[in-house]
């Protein structure tokens, strides 16, 4: 129902730059408005957070005391479990859309899809986000209720940040979005894409930052995560959100901006491959 209704607004708005923002606008808003439908997803994960928040919470005040410490790799007990908040509001909200992509190639549904008033790749990003919001929101308050309850307010957050901080989160989720249809496009070449998923999920627990920051890596793997993209995604929002610093925003910003543009490149090129043999298959 929301991809036919989508598909209106974009038939009347196609044709200028502003009318395909506010075509995409609607994607994101009539989806939005459909996943109030499954709120109970939604708190699904936020108790599924409140499980992670307690672990990782017992876990790290066990390992500070344990090293007789305050602070580890810069950070305070504090710090280190609100950092697990945002972390995993990013991990649990992204856009899963991989399976989704998968299936359309494998199915033939691609040839279909190609043939509407929209760009493929945008409309699965702006669907994709619809159902971010709703997310967002239950795992941010469970979350928050724990560490909340373990380690106190994060009273080291800068308010005036925060505007950076959700920019750097809203190109976390961009790049990953680049990522992950890169691999769903991979159908294109091989039967199941889900091993390429699974190695990425993987390799975010650890160089994203998502186990622990990455400033608590050794120094040479630390070296290596902090220029390639999967500490883009979950450790660089998250360590601002709880660590501001300014000179650290704009080294993240550049390097998330230039990471876009090159899994971009890459998942275009994959598009037009597809689009191509789409054209000449018949799907």
């Amino acid at each position: 129902m929301s991809a036919v209704t989508a598909a209106a607004v974009a038939a009347r708005d196609r044709g200028t730059w502003r009318a395909g923002v506010r075509k995409y606008a609607a994607i994101v808003r009539i989806n939005m408005q459909n996943s109030l439908t499954y709120t109970w997803d939604a708190v699904g994960q936020g108790v599924a957070v409140v499980l992670f928040m307690f672990v990782f919470a017992r876990l790290w005040k066990t390992t500070f005391a344990a090293q007789n410490a305050t602070v580890i790799g810069g950070l305070t007990l504090a710090q280190t479990v609100w950092y697990f908040v945002w972390a995993e509001l990013v991990q649990l909200s992204k856009l899963d859309v991989a399976q989704t992509i998968q299936d359309e190639v494998k199915d033939g549904s691609l040839a279909y899809t190609l043939g509407r008033p929209y760009h493929y790749l945008l409309y699965h990003f702006a669907f994709g986000l619809g159902n971010v919001f709703m997310r967002m929101i239950f795992i941010l308050a469970f979350g928050a209720a724990v560490a909340w309850i373990e380690v106190g307010p994060p009273r080291f957050v800068r308010v005036e940040a925060l505007p950076a901080v959700l920019l750097i989160t809203l190109l976390a989720f961009v790049l990953d979005y680049c990522i992950m249809a890169a691999l769903g496009l991979l159908a294109f070449f091989v039967e199941d894409t889900s091993a390429f998923c699974l190695i990425y999920q993987k390799i975010n627990f650890v160089l994203g930052g998502l186990l622990l920051p990455v400033d608590f890596l050794p120094g040479a793997i630390q070296t290596v995560a902090r220029v390639l993209p999967f500490n883009l995604v979950l450790y660089a929002p998250s360590k601002l959100f709880v660590a501001w610093n300014g000179t650290q925003f704009v080294q993240m910003l550049g390097l998330q901006l230039v990471w876009i543009g090159i899994t971009g490149a890459g998942l275009v090129a994959l598009f037009r491959y597809g689009a191509r043999r789409v054209s000449i298959n018949g799907g």
